[in-house]
């Protein structure tokens, strides 16, 4: 387990703080693949199950795969009372069933598995004509306290200068189109069908301590070492605190094909 055990440290507060995506990605999602109640749907990934509950909804069978037992745990109490949930603590590399599936998704976790056995797996898993859908959120700071922006941005330059962002519009930016293409094109080049690519965006707002607590799930950040993180961290809450709140922008990019 690499920086993804951050995750399994910080349960309770990955699943406050941690966005819930919105309702039309999981509209998309559900009539693409024509879910309903006689449905089989496989998780991978699903963290403290916050893209979980809207697909358990459904009334369809689904199982979650989860690496950390803290968080699988976590999930499991928190789904207890529904009867068509089940969780499995396994890496989803481990994960042995004859099963088919009518959906698998996986919601910022697939990055966390190599593409040529994720993708090639996952066909392996599908029923004729099931679905595969990766999606992902990206936050990035509001721009419209540019003061604010630019104050944090100037702290990421110093104590975690690969997170800082680039210039350009996320959508615009270099590394995002590049990264969006590549998982696009991994659904091409695994032979995935009518694949398609939507971007989805949501706004949150954030208290100073809030946001510390969110950032407190993001693994690059917990990996620095303590004392420097800790510098970090209260030098963001306090250029936070002279201005009441900061804003996130979210843009979530789906990825969904079909076997």
């Amino acid at each position: 387990m690499g920086n993804e055990k951050y995750f399994d440290e910080n349960v309770v507060m990955y699943d406050k703080y941690r966005p819930k995506y919105v309702a039309e990605l999981y509209s998309d999602i559900i009539e693409y693949a024509d879910i309903g109640k006689n449905s089989n749907l496989l998780e991978i990934g699903c963290g403290t199950g916050n893209a979980t509950l809207p697909f358990v909804k459904t009334g369809a069978k689904v199982t979650a795969v989860e690496l950390g037992e803290n968080l699988a745990e976590y999930t499991k109490q928190k789904l207890s009372k529904r009867d068509n949930f089940k969780i499995v603590n396994v890496k989803f590399e481990d994960y042995c069933t004859d099963e088919k599936y009518d959906l698998i998704f996986a919601a910022t976790a697939f990055h966390w598995i190599k593409p040529e056995y994720a993708y090639a797996r996952c066909k392996e898993l599908l029923t004729p004509n099931g679905v595969l859908a990766t999606f992902w959120n990206t936050p990035r700071i509001s721009r419209d306290n540019t003061e604010l922006y630019f104050e944090i941005q100037a702290l990421y330059a110093e104590y975690l200068p690969d997170s800082k962002e680039e210039s350009a519009s996320l959508t615009e930016s270099k590394w995002y189109v590049s990264r969006c293409n590549r998982l696009s094109r991994y659904f091409e080049t695994y032979g995935y069908a009518d694949c398609l690519f939507k971007l989805y965006q949501g706004k949150r707002t954030f208290h100073a301590d809030d946001y510390i607590g969110l950032l407190h799930t993001y693994s690059d950040h917990m990996a620095l070492c303590e004392e420097k993180r800790k510098v970090f961290f209260d030098k963001i809450r306090s250029a936070i605190q002279k201005y009441g709140q900061i804003d996130l922008v979210d843009t979530i990019d789906l990825h969904i094909g079909r076997k």
